[in-house]
Parts: C-alpha cells; sequence; structure tokens
C-alpha cells in the first residue's frame, strides 16, 4: 500500500494540468496590456506621418535653399534655360533642373546630385541681379526664395 502522501502529490498534480492558476492568469494579462501599452504610440506615429513628411519638407527646403543661395552669390553668370537654371562659375557649369519629382544638380553636365524631393513643380526666374526660385511639392506647399549675386551679372537678353 502507497502512502498517503504520494496520493495527494499525484492529486495537484492533476489538477494543475486541468486548469490555469491565477499565477498564469496574471502573467497573461501583463503580457497583453504590455502589447496594448505598446501598440498606442505606434498607431500614433503611424497616423501622424504626414505631418512629419511636412516637417522633413521643410527642413530640405531649407537645405536646398541655403546651398543655391551660397552658388548664385558667387556665380559670375546665371540663366534660365529650358525651365532650369544655369550657373557659370569659374570654368564649371552648374544646372539645377527638375528630374523626375526631384531637383537635380549637375556640374559640367554630368553627375546627380538630388537636392530636393517630392517635388511637383519648379520655376526658375531671373530678375536683374537676382534669381527668384518658387518650388511647389506634392503635398500643394508652395515655397519660394529670392536670391540676390553679390557679383554684376551680365543684363538678360
Amino acid at each position: 500500500m502507497k502512502p498517503h502522501f504520494f496520493q495527494e502529490r499525484r492529486f495537484v498534480k492533476h489538477l494543475n494540468e486541468k486548469a490555469f492558476t491565477l499565477l498564469e492568469v496574471l502573467f497573461a494579462f501583463s503580457i497583453f496590456m504590455t502589447i496594448v501599452f505598446f501598440m498606442a504610440p505606434l498607431l500614433q506615429i503611424i497616423l501622424d506621418n504626414k505631418d512629419s513628411n511636412g516637417r522633413l519638407q521643410e527642413m530640405e527646403w531649407d537645405v536646398f535653399s541655403s546651398q543655391v543661395k551660397k552658388e548664385i552669390r558667387i556665380s559670375s553668370k546665371a540663366e534660365v534655360i529650358s525651365g532650369g537654371l544655369v550657373l557659370t562659375n569659374n570654368n564649371d557649369t552648374i544646372n539645377y533642373e527638375k528630374y523626375g519629382s526631384n531637383i537635380r544638380r549637375r556640374v559640367n553636365s554630368s553627375g546627380h546630385e538630388t537636392l530636393l524631393q517630392n517635388v511637383s513643380s519648379v520655376t526658375f526666374t531671373r530678375i536683374n541681379n537676382s534669381v527668384k526660385i518658387i518650388v511647389k511639392d506634392v503635398w500643394g506647399k508652395e515655397y519660394n526664395v529670392v536670391v540676390q549675386s553679390y557679383i554684376e551679372w551680365y543684363p538678360v537678353l
């Protein structure tokens, strides 16, 4: 005959196989709540993606306009040809043009440096000794800058 101790142990083991304990329920609930806790900020980030694209576009515009200002101010000549801006600086010819949905920069008709993305239209206009650039992005926002040259250019013919 087996001692009473072994029979109780087998009985307790038998109960644990058929039901959840309170500890297991609390553990599963804590995992569920952790997942829910991290899902709310993730959904907010996904839904705010449009706003972040707009802010990123504004920062790209600032960088683009700074670079164009620097090059226009040191260039010896500026022309608007076929909707693009052509700057002459010493022996180099620098082209700014729309390429797909980007504005690219090319030096001596070679290379492909993307300066601004998500552009729907760009307009370069030469006014006396300055250049006006108007850019409209794919979200409909318009950016513009007027850059005055430090070097006197020849009149527009």
